[in-house]
């Protein structure tokens, strides 16, 4: 009898180690407040703030990243300008994870933050040695990364359970259809 529970609790501890490197857990938050320069792993992303960057006449002037500089191994990539604080908190949050499984870090940039938030994604391209903004990603909520597969399942939105799942080749996603 204790063999059989040690072999059970062999095997759950198995799928789930398993479960954790499959999903997106692997990823890096870096939260930006001000002008600063974060970094993780060979990327560095250096940050200009402003407070007055977006105005709205429900809350006045709320802030964002008026400039943001890229750099990998201190080399300066692109600049991408003009990210929001969409819920006007005081902070921004990026994601950085290798979400096309190539091989290379990527990051994402928020797009709205409600009740969840959704995402712009910049997918490393190693051929052209720039992080490239991919509107077929838009509004990705990863639940799960299948890397041995190059999939993703998406987070279901609500109680529906409608996630879908998606190939990734390249720096293309590409629906599969139950």
């Amino acid at each position: 009898m204790k063999n059989k529970i040690l072999i059970l609790i062999t095997l759950f501890s198995a799928m789930l180690v398993k479960a954790q490197q499959d999903d997106k857990d692997s990823s890096t938050t870096l939260s930006f407040t001000k002008s600063e320069t974060l970094s993780v792993a060979d990327l560095s992303f250096q940050a200009i703030w402003d407070d007055k960057l977006s105005y709205s006449d429900n809350i006045g002037y709320y802030g964002g990243i008026a400039e943001l500089r890229v750099f990998k191994n201190k080399k300066h990539l692109q600049t991408i300008k003009n990210i929001e604080d969409g819920i006007a908190l005081g902070y921004i949050n990026f994601e950085v994870n290798d979400y096309n499984m190539d091989g290379y870090l990527d990051f994402t940039v928020p797009i709205s933050c409600g009740r969840s938030c959704n995402y712009s994604y910049y997918l490393y391209n190693s051929k052209t040695k720039k992080f490239e903004y991919r509107k077929e990603w838009d509004y990705l909520r990863i639940q799960i990364m299948d890397k041995e597969k190059k999939q993703i399942i998406s987070q279901p939105d609500g109680m529906q359970d409608d996630g879908k799942t998606y190939q990734v080749e390249g720096l293309k996603l590409i629906e599969i259809k139950k």
